[in-house]
């Protein structure tokens, strides 16, 4: 009997699982305008002192296009946009990292805790 090629038979069906969706917020706890939720609607929010960021800064500290934090499927991803000051996740300085429930982050003066629901 000859070397034969292993064939498939049958219907080869792919599965995919469905994506669960999240809904993203951070929590001000301290900065201008404490004590407030502020949602992350659409795929990206900016944060900084510029009056063209979804969220605006008052702090000198901040730069004027500061931060991002833009959803990738179930993901929230907080990335610094080359600041003067940078951004720290749970007290390291990061360029860019993938958010949890419960870190917290801080630019300039502001500190925010990050939901995910």
């Amino acid at each position: 009997m000859a070397d034969q090629e292993p064939t498939m038979t049958g219907d080869i069906r792919m599965l995919r699982r469905g994506r669960e969706t999240h809904r993203h917020s951070l929590e001000l706890l301290e900065g201008e305008g404490a004590l407030r939720e502020i949602t992350i609607e659409g795929e990206e929010l900016t944060i900084g002192r510029s009056a063209d960021t979804n969220f605006r800064l008052s702090s000198k500290r901040a730069s004027r296009l500061h931060a991002f934090f833009r959803v990738r499927g179930t993901d929230c991803i907080l990335r610094d946009n080359d600041s003067h000051n940078g951004v720290y996740l749970n007290g390291l300085k990061v360029y860019s990292a993938v958010l949890r429930e419960g870190d917290v982050i801080q630019v300039a003066d502001s500190v925010f805790v990050y939901h995910e629901e």
